[in-house]
């Protein structure tokens, strides 16, 4: 049964399927014409073929063409089948060097009108290749997942954005440390995050970090204020930055206050140097007492840590650590969405972006034997225990690693 607004974000639902059906007959058609014209050239070879190196031999191709046309061949997955395809300039390159080698020219002609076809209904149905593999799998003819497109995708914007925004960084890592507050179904908070390896490639770049903090209504209680203060008590006075000053490279990376309004704070590091020689590595620690309600305790009550993407980076970690008290081993949900115009961390459904991500539990323990996703973070996490006088051994770890996260997007990891 639709609910009301599936129809009104869809009024032309029906349609909609009609169309979607027509495009997966006409795409499944297609495909199923060029994988067996493809594995009949394969087969007329002698020597036999029995792995791509022997076709790369054979026919003098490149390892990535004769790898994708190899397994092209034998894969019966649409999807799979788009993304192991070369493009046009590849492609007759195979089938010049087929024919070279003694395949008959049926074969050949098969196989070229084949492609062709596929290339006609390409260009017809969709923007580009990488759109028309995209378009596949979101009708559910590939047994293959998207991740592996998705990456790709992701990947080469990350290069992109790096090289036009003149800055990059390896890693943003965060982690949001939850344990029972004093107040009766309430939680204390502890805020971990920073960014290793930020350097620019351009002049007049800015590095900046923000940082939101100050006084915050409790929930369920807006005339009680839960106050934030340093994880590291060396941060003291209305400009500090709030670092953790053991975990930071050296000499200290130095920031300048640039914004400054209610519950918002942004910095920019002082530094001219360009490159691996400029590189700074920083992260900053904060406190909150009795901050949020123990999720699912009251109605719409939730916890999330959430990331705005600014920077053009390798890899984003993200970690919930939560006392097993109050949470079992159920992951949370990670969903991501396009930065909102009014640069808040608001997110709403049709902001959503079409992107797999998804957190998973680590085990109990908070420092366990497992990857870490920055040098010394299990030592950050340590310092945060015994700063706060909490046992690391109680706590259940759930962990979010996205790869070349979008440029301006939330990564919304959620308890609720």
């Amino acid at each position: 049964m639709k609910t009301s607004e599936e129809t009104e974000l869809h009024p032309n639902f029906e349609g909609e399927r009609a169309y979607a059906t027509g495009l997966e007959d006409e795409a499944e058609a297609v495909l199923e014409d060029v994988r067996p014209a493809i594995a009949e050239i394969l087969a007329q070879l002698r020597p036999p073929v029995l792995r791509a190196s022997d076709l790369r031999r054979r026919l003098n191709l490149g390892q990535q063409v004769s790898w994708g046309l190899f397994n092209a061949a034998k894969t019966n997955d649409p999807q799979e089948l788009v993304s192991l395809l070369p493009r046009r300039r590849g492609m007759e390159r195979f089938l010049a060097a087929a024919a070279a080698n003694g395949v008959d020219a049926g074969a050949i002609e098969r196989a070229r009108r084949a492609y062709a076809r596929l290339e006609e209904s390409v260009a017809r149905l969709a923007s580009s290749r990488d759109a028309f593999e995209t378009m596949i799998g979101e009708l559910g003819m590939g047994a293959m997942d998207t991740t592996g497109a998705d990456l790709r995708h992701k990947r080469a914007a990350f290069r992109a954005n790096a090289l036009l925004w003149g800055k990059q960084a390896r890693t943003f890592c965060a982690a949001l440390i939850l344990h029972p507050s004093q107040q009766d179904g309430m939680l204390d908070m502890v805020h971990i995050k920073g960014m290793d390896g930020l350097h620019r490639t351009r002049r007049g770049v800015t590095l900046d970090m923000t940082s939101r903090r100050g006084l915050r209504a409790t929930p369920g209680d807006p005339e009680t204020l839960a106050r934030l203060e340093p994880l590291d008590p060396r941060e003291e006075g209305p400009e500090a930055v709030w670092l953790l000053r053991d975990f930071c490279s050296h000499p200290l990376p130095e920031f300048r206050l640039c914004e400054d309004r209610p519950d918002y704070r942004s910095y920019e590091v002082i530094s001219e140097r360009l490159g691996s020689a400029g590189e700074v590595t920083y992260y900053t620690g904060e406190v909150a007492r009795g901050i949020a309600a123990l999720p699912g305790s009251v109605p719409d009550s939730e916890v999330s840590l959430v990331k705005g993407v600014n920077t053009p980076l390798e890899a984003y970690s993200g970690d919930i650590l939560i006392h097993r008290s109050v949470w079992g081993t159920t992951p949370p949900e990670v969903r991501v969405y396009a930065w909102p115009m009014d640069n808040s961390t608001r997110a709403s459904k049709t902001s959503l972006l079409p992107l797999t991500e998804r957190a998973v539990y680590l085990g109990d323990g908070a420092y366990g034997g497992r990857r870490q996703p920055v040098a010394r973070y299990a030592e950050m996490i340590e310092y945060a225990m015994e700063r706060m006088g909490w046992n690391g051994d109680e706590f259940r770890v759930f962990r979010c690693r996205v790869e070349y996260p979008v440029m301006y997007s939330l990564i919304k990891m959620t308890l609720r």
